[in-house]
């Protein structure tokens, strides 16, 4: 069984490779945050910046093509006894702020990395959702899927490269759509392993809040998607307590298997976007719990792939990354190793000279 994390390239900074602010900070307010989020800002802590964020990362924002810092990520994925990670895809569109960032970095720099360092990365793809250019996004998958599959590092489950497909609404792709773009990639490609996302909640008795999660009869048949999967369960339903989590994946994972397919169930240590949502959601972190919770479920449902949503998701603090914020800044990584039978050795930090200046000036100082 796969454990993955999931993992988000798209980060920038003007004292890393990118030259500018990606990610780190957001125009629009948030209840913590009435007036936005400017990393350029420094907060009343010395050396703390203004960040669109519920923790703060350890090692401070950070530039996602910087390879000593993708390389300290993997790293410390390693340590936990982390399979791979399912990377954040934007493809290379010019509607970022940084034009086809996620793509470069990709490409450039967590491809080459995790190659050398002997991990797994497979792509997750945000564009069936979010582009509107359907015909673009097909076109896209099977040059990029056929570009990155004969990496040793590129993911493969069955024999087969993965390609994830994220979180798609009702309407978003349909039924049809999406049969178009898995034959079109797999007549270039071969057979590819399919996860799609496609959780969904809805009215049920004897559950709780009376509200169950279910995937959709439609997509359960059909016969090319390997695995159904949900990377959000927070926004489907807000669930986090332990006798809910095993009802609600246990009968998740049966519906899953009697239709014949195989499920992926995400695990979440947390939740926080109120840096940026003025109604957030907080999932309580519960020192632990709230991960052990959400392990537990996985494990008893029998998931055939689990993924921890997210590694480094800062915005909506999903993330197991070090952070400073707790008393053991590398506390979620180390639960995981506990799950995973991994023998747990911390990883050195990544060189001063890739650190956010404010931390490289502070350890002068000190």
């Amino acid at each position: 069984m796969p454990l993955l994390a999931v993992y988000y390239p798209w980060y920038g900074t003007p004292f890393g490779p990118t030259g500018v602010w990606e990610k780190w900070g957001k125009d629009r307010p948030g209840l913590a945050a009435p007036n936005g989020t400017d990393p350029t800002r420094i907060t009343d802590k010395p050396g703390i910046r203004d960040i669109a964020a519920g923790a703060y990362p350890l090692i401070g924002p950070y530039d996602s093509l910087e390879p000593e810092v993708v390389r300290w990520h993997i790293r410390l994925a390693k340590a936990a006894g982390i399979d791979g990670f399912l990377v954040d895809w934007w493809g290379p569109g010019n509607w970022q702020k940084v034009p086809g960032h996620t793509c470069k970095a990709f490409v450039d720099v967590l491809l080459p990395i995790a190659e050398e360092e002997g991990f797994k990365v497979a792509l997750c793809d945000e564009l069936p959702q979010f582009f509107k250019g359907f015909d673009q996004v097909v076109a896209w998958t099977a040059e990029y899927l056929d570009r990155f599959r004969r990496s040793p590092a590129y993911l493969h489950i069955d024999g087969q490269p993965v390609y994830y497909i994220y979180q798609v609404w009702q309407g978003a792709m349909s039924v049809e759509g999406c049969r178009r773009l898995i034959a079109t990639t797999e007549k270039r490609v071969g057979p590819v392993y399919w996860v799609v996302d496609k959780m969904r909640c809805r009215l049920a008795k004897n559950s709780p809040n009376n509200r169950e999660l279910f995937f959709p009869d439609a997509w359960l048949k059909i016969p090319e998607i390997d695995a159904l999967g949900g990377y959000a369960t927070f926004s489907n339903m807000r669930v986090h307590e332990p006798a809910d989590l095993r009802l609600l994946y246990g009968r998740l994972a049966k519906q899953a298997h009697e239709a014949g397919r195989k499920v992926l169930l995400p695990v979440h240590p947390g939740l926080d976007n109120s840096k940026f949502n003025p109604k957030p959601y907080v999932m309580p972190r519960r020192e632990g719990a709230t991960l052990r919770a959400f392990l537990d479920a996985a494990l008893a449902a029998k998931a055939d792939v689990i993924a921890v949503t997210s590694f480094n998701e800062w915005p909506e603090t999903t993330v197991i990354e070090p952070s400073r914020d707790w008393p053991d800044p590398y506390l979620y990584l180390k639960i995981i190793a506990q799950y995973t039978g991994a023998k747990w050795r911390q990883p050195p930090l990544p060189p001063d000279r890739v650190l956010d200046p404010l931390i490289r000036s502070k350890r002068k100082a000190n």
